[in-house]
């Protein structure tokens, strides 16, 4: 493990669409980063493209919506030599229905995965973080307005946003700023589970989220972005 004067990002979700864009992105501006998701292939993949672009880049398999195994990762992060300045929460799963059909596991697993994994793994690195340090939250425009089938989903990222808004008053003596990006629909991996048919041409892309992390993150310590908002033009779908 490293002990160097490299700024390291802890980013979850970060094997595909927009983690693994930001992470990219990140690298090129210096930061060394952690990837947290579930596939081990995948995070070797991209860390390893990482470190041949000149970056500095570690892993962590992890399921996010088992709480045990983000019990486990303390002991990698408490081994962890370098300093960590920023943590962005990117994972996330969706499955729409509407409340009266919704299999009550489906609901479950997207508060776990969408709000309980943040607050377990925020409350675990927060002793961690470097002072001053960053932690942005990814969340959606369903976490500022609610549509129909997407009840559990919204449920999910207005508690979020919740969250995000009480750490930021706990924290903010402690120099930790807190961000929450609200992006409209992204053109991901996560678009094919999805059962509609949108043109998604006109949805964001990865790297458009991308761009609003690298920002916030390249902020001095004293300017306080509490929230980004991001819609395509075309429209939010």
């Amino acid at each position: 493990m490293p002990n160097d004067n490299v700024q390291w990002a802890v980013l979850t979700g970060a094997s595909r669409g927009i983690g693994k864009e930001t992470a990219k992105m990140l690298a090129a501006k210096g930061f060394g980063i952690i990837l947290l998701a579930r596939s081990q292939k995948a995070l070797s993949v991209l860390s390893e493209e990482i470190r041949e672009q000149g970056g500095k880049s570690h892993y962590l398999s992890i399921d996010l919506s088992k709480e045990e195994e983000i019990a486990d990762a303390q002991s990698f992060f408490a081994s962890f030599g370098g300093k960590i300045g920023l943590l962005v929460h990117n994972a996330g799963i969706v499955k729409v229905g509407a409340v009266a059909n919704m299999d009550p596991a489906d609901w479950q697993t997207m508060q776990d995965v969408n709000v309980r994994a943040p607050f377990l793994l925020t409350r675990l690195l927060l002793p961690l973080l470097a002072r001053p340090s960053q932690i942005i939250f990814i969340n959606s425009v369903a976490g500022l307005r609610t549509f129909a089938e997407w009840g559990a989903y919204s449920v999910s990222k207005f508690g979020l946003k919740a969250l995000a808004d009480t750490l930021r008053q706990e924290v903010a003596a402690e120099g930790i700023r807190i961000t929450s990006i609200f992006p409209a629909s992204v053109d991901t991996p996560l678009q094919d589970t999805l059962p509609y048919n949108w043109e998604r041409k006109n949805m964001l892309r990865p790297v458009d989220v991308a761009r609003a992390v690298s920002y916030c993150a390249e902020q001095p310590a004293h300017v306080l972005i509490n929230e980004v908002h991001l819609e395509n033009n075309a429209g939010i779908f």
